[in-house]
């Protein structure tokens, strides 16, 4: 066979291969779609917010591409390729000097015939919406770049252009979220106030004076301005305490009596924290009014509605709490925590009918079970015990943790098949059970919850003996040797036993007296295991009843009179005026509250661009000083940063809320991924800088043998870094 008739058996080979191979891409093409689709029809609301998150994450790597295009162009290098999305071709269109190419699926890796005077770009859509990349002439991410005679090629151009077109991807970034925060603060944008919501206890903030309904209009001297008056948003003030790296963090504070004062706080790490964050003991404030966002998702209002007894729907508001007036959203959590009864009632208002445009409204009565924490929220110690004049109920298993199997949801059985196969966590059944009253741990009676702390981190991964009061068939409480076994969650320094402790309010039995709580003294004859009958003559039949006399007799001495193994016996003790009962009520159930927020709008275009320009640099210095903090021995840890995984889960809750909302958040990442391309690291924009600087010092290229294992390395660097922050991501999305 002659060459010619070799050559020519070839192509016609080829193109026999070529339309099976298209053919095959194709059909595997269309099945994942169709499977797409179908499975979109079936669950359209994940689905609709799936396709915002690859949408908003592939218009911010496109933003970043589209910088390295324009610059290039501009710089005379020659752009091969820019596509839209990532992975396989599926669209590839081409301007020729007489009418248009089109290539549909394209074989992987298949050379195109250019002619002069066709368009020397290729614009692509790829399969994956994911982002988009530009192949310019002779450019390499992880290498040398390769060498041609093309005056246009990458490699040829001066390192100045060089350097511009690298950089021009992170500083398109940055205008981009400049332009769509200017953009949403012209139309106006709900974040959350700059209020008070609560202060904890011995927290920095709380020994400052800072007081629920508190604003903070100004933040180590930085503000927006709104409406002629100062203000910044909530994030503001959560940044500046966790990045202060033991610094004060200056607030200018404007009290509900209208009065301003400049309150310096040095934020501290809480007690109990597992990480080296610091906090100034502010949170957030939320409105007594279920959250509306709720509304989107029919599911998770029938929870709801079910979960409160058929009695909250989003949007309801509280108005009364026991009959007493709700007066603003931290006088509502104030009654809450005073109000000491097994069952309290909450005077809602109810829009009726369900009608965004109606101003009709109902109200509705609604009841919940009462619950008492063992522990009183203290910022600088982690053992606060509850106590009622230092009298101590017992424990009780106030959650096993255990789902019956035909309630839990497909999310559920998803996180507990990744539990049991991707993170190796054994399938343990807790032989506890919700009601069980806790009389023993180990050698120690009536524990209270600092003691089960220390006895659970004493008999890690051992047997740990424990006796509890059931109740049988017929009620009666029967005691029930266990054993448990205490063990460290994956990702967690904790050691934990798996169920929520709480206490037993529903009996006037005494656990134990705290000796140092300041009435031991009076109270210490009370052995544990009493059963109190009576508070200044009164009789009582539970905790609750104990609580609620006790806070009415503030200031006053009153008798106590006990019951123990069948003897009475009585004592006496002075009620202080100042926290009669060191303890804090709360609704069995947690109500999704909505969060108060506060319209940031521009008077005019100007005040729009001085706005997003400000919050640009507030999101790119936050991060820098992040990166900061990884290299201090009290500063952040890398299990504390988001990676891909951990943003696109964010990503995913935000889009539950507003467009400008989720804008918002984009842009917030849009602004980081300014700074993370920025990093010295050779496969990264930053360290391709610093590589052509050192090639404009020297006058000329790092050589190959240096470059190429440089390249590796920051690439493993990264990969490293990625992998080692998706773990914590995983361990934080599915053990909480």
């Amino acid at each position: 066979m002659t060459e010619q008739e070799k050559t020519s058996h070839q192509d016609s080979t080829q193109e026999q291969v070529a339309p099976k191979s298209q053919t095959k891409q194709l059909v595997i093409f269309a099945i994942i779609l169709c499977f797409l689709v179908v499975w979109g029809v079936q669950n359209p609301r994940p689905a609709l917010r799936i396709v915002a998150v690859l949408l908003g994450f592939g218009g911010i790597i496109m933003i970043h591409e589209f910088g390295h295009f324009v610059a290039a162009k501009l710089g005379g290098i020659k752009v091969e390729a820019f596509s839209i999305g990532m992975g396989p071709v599926v669209l590839g269109i081409r301007k020729l000097k007489e009418g248009w190419r089109f290539r549909v699926l394209p074989k992987i890796g298949e050379e195109q015939h250019v002619e002069e005077g066709d368009n020397e770009t290729e614009y692509q859509i790829a399969m994956l919406p994911i982002g988009g990349y530009i192949r310019m002439l002779g450019q390499s991410d992880t290498g040398a770049a390769s060498e041609n005679d093309d005056p246009r090629s990458y490699n040829n151009r001066p390192v100045g252009v060089r350097i511009c077109v690298v950089s021009a991807g992170v500083i398109f970034n940055a205008i981009g979220a400049m332009v769509l925060f200017m953009a949403l603060y012209m139309n106006g944008i709900d974040l959350p106030a700059g209020v008070v919501g609560r202060v904890i206890k011995n927290s920095p903030a709380y020994d400052a004076g800072i007081k629920a309904g508190d604003k903070i209009v100004e933040v180590n001297g930085d503000y927006f301005t709104v409406d002629g008056e100062r203000c910044v948003d909530f994030e503001t003030i959560f940044q500046a305490a966790l990045l202060s790296s033991g610094e004060p963090v200056s607030y200018v504070v404007r009290h509900q009596d209208g009065t301003e004062e400049e309150i310096k706080v040095i934020p501290e790490k809480p007690a109990g924290s597992g990480k080296k964050l610091r906090f100034s003991g502010i949170e957030k404030p939320h409105k007594p009014v279920i959250d509306p966002v709720i509304a989107k998702n029919p599911d998770a209002v029938d929870d709801l509605w079910e979960k409160t007894g058929q009695g909250l729907r989003p949007g309801d508001e509280v108005k009364a709490v026991d009959g007493q007036a709700v007066t603003d959203p931290w006088h509502y959590r104030e009654l809450v925590l005073q109000t000491f009864k097994p069952e309290i009632e909450l005077r809602i208002s109810r829009q009726w009918p369900i009608d965004p445009d109606s101003d009709q409204r109902t109200m509705e009565s609604v009841k919940f079970s009462m619950l008492v924490s063992p522990t009183f929220e203290d910022f600088r110690n982690e053992y606060d015990l509850t106590h009622f004049c230092s009298l101590v109920p017992r424990l009780t298993v106030a959650h096993d943790g255990k789902i019956p199997e035909a309630e839990k949801t497909k999310r559920q059985k998803i996180i507990e098949w990744i539990r049991q196969k991707v993170f190796r966590q054994e399938k343990s059944v807790l032989p506890l059970e919700t009601g069980d009253i806790i009389i023993r741990v180990a050698e120690v009676d009536y524990p209270n919850y600092q003691q089960l702390r220390e006895l659970t981190n004493e008999y890690e991964d051992k047997d740990m003996p424990v006796t509890v009061l059931r109740k049988d068939e017929q009620g009666l409480d029967q005691k029930v040797e266990l054993i448990l076994n205490p063990r460290k969650r994956p990702g967690s320094k904790r050691v934990t036993v798996g169920f929520s402790p709480g206490l037993d309010m529903e009996h006037p039995v005494v656990a134990q007296v705290i000796p140092d709580s300041g009435h031991a003294m009076l109270l210490s004859e009370i052995p544990a295991g009493a059963t109190i009958v009576a508070v200044d003559g009164e009789s009582v039949s539970n905790f609750f009843e104990i609580a609620t006399l006790l806070q009415k007799s503030a200031g006053h001495k009153v008798s106590i009179e006990y019951m123990f193994e069948g003897k009475p016996g009585g004592t006496a003790v002075v009620v202080p005026e100042f926290e009669p009962v060191h303890a804090e009520a709360s609704l069995e159930l947690v109500l999704p509250f909505a969060e108060m927020t506060r319209l940031f709008e521009a008077s005019n275009p100007v005040q729009a661009v001085k706005m997003g320009v400000k919050k640009v640099s507030q999101f790119i210095m936050s991060n820098y000083a992040t990166l900061g903090q990884l290299f201090r021995r009290d500063g952040v840890e890398v299990s504390d940063l988001s990676g891909p995984v951990g943003i696109i889960s964010m990503t995913y809750q935000v889009t539950d809320y507003s467009v400008s909302r989720y804008l918002y958040f984009l842009g917030l990442i849009s602004s980081c991924l300014a700074v993370m391309n920025l990093l010295p690291l050779p496969v990264l924009d930053g360290g391709h800088i610093v590589l052509l600087i050192i090639e404009k010092i020297t006058g000329k290229p790092v050589h190959d043998k240096v470059l190429v294992p440089i390249m590796y390395i920051g690439l493993a660097l990264l990969l490293g870094l990625v992998l080692v922050v998706t773990y914590h991501d995983l361990i934080r999305i599915f053990f909480g």
